[in-house]
């Protein structure tokens, strides 16, 4: 829990024996509803179904701080400059919108709390707050958390505690009324933010023996990319899902074309990061 913390579990061989029974159509269509509520319209085989798929994704993806643990490590400075600005707020207007940049901005404040930028950290508590009360998620940033923040405020283990079980409130919501395709877009959203605060950073920095790591942990997101594509593609027939499952296989086609599969040179991250920023500013703007 020190330096990473998980919210998603991607089951693989599990998600694939369940797949072809899934049926999307009742369920698209309460993704981009302004409700906040789920139908009850929809059947109870695929109520478990969604269910039980997302419940195997919960564990396993990790929170941002992974990827920001090893930037903090080898002395890259921080650059506020390369969060979503919190003004950007009040272009989210739709729920999709919405459930990304949660997770955007949740990957911006613990951007902010990996370099101790402490000082920094109230306008993103306060933009995830108010994304979490529009998606209806009240518990996720109550008084009670807000008390926490304002306690730990100087201390990075407890904040990033406190960050933890903000989101795995979040998660659970999501999960127990059944918005599962809002789920899914807070994971993709933080895990987006991730790897663009790391390519961005790291961009024009030589591959050394002392920054390995951080290109090792840059090349490991294709595993989760792949995970999260087989998330967004269960939900392929509504429209925002096609569009955004269409960009994130063009970042994929970036791990997938590696001169060497199993690592990731400073050319090719240079194009990882050209991908990664072009999806991850259309999110921001709340196109």
């Amino acid at each position: 829990m020190k330096n990473r913390f998980v919210l998603y579990l991607f089951g693989i061989s599990l998600i694939l024996a369940f797949g072809a029974c899934r049926n999307n159509s009742s369920q698209n269509k309460d993704i981009t509803t302004p409700a906040d509520t789920v139908s009850a319209t929809k059947s109870d085989t695929v109520d478990k179904y969604t269910q039980f798929k997302y419940d195997m994704i919960i564990s396993n993806i990790p929170f941002p701080f992974e990827m920001l643990d090893k930037l903090f490590d080898s002395k890259i400075v921080f650059d506020q400059k390369i969060t979503n600005p919190v003004s950007n707020i009040s272009k989210y207007g739709v729920n999709n919108s919405k459930a990304l940049n949660l997770g955007i901005y949740g990957a911006d404040l613990a951007y902010s709390v990996t370099f101790e930028k402490f000082q920094q950290i109230g306008p993103y508590v306060k933009n995830t707050k108010k994304l979490a009360e529009d998606l209806n998620i009240p518990l996720a940033f109550n008084q009670e958390t807000m008390d926490r923040y304002n306690k730990y405020k100087d201390n990075k283990d407890s904040l990033a505690k406190v960050i933890f079980d903000s989101y795995t409130e979040v998660d659970k919501t999501l999960k127990n009324n059944e918005r599962i395709g809002l789920a899914g877009l807070v994971v993709a959203g933080s895990w987006l933010e991730g790897l663009y605060l790391s390519t961005k950073s790291f961009v024009g920095t030589p591959k050394t023996i002392d920054n390995k790591e951080v290109y090792s942990v840059i090349w490991k997101q294709k595993l989760h990319l792949d995970n999260i594509i087989k998330l967004i593609k269960d939900f392929k027939n509504e429209p925002y899902f096609a569009g955004l499952l269409n960009e994130l296989n063009d970042i994929k086609s970036i791990y997938d074309h590696l001169a060497i599969g199993t690592e990731i040179n400073e050319k090719e991250l240079v194009l990882l990061n050209q991908k990664v920023e072009k999806l991850r500013n259309r999110i921001i703007e709340g196109v």
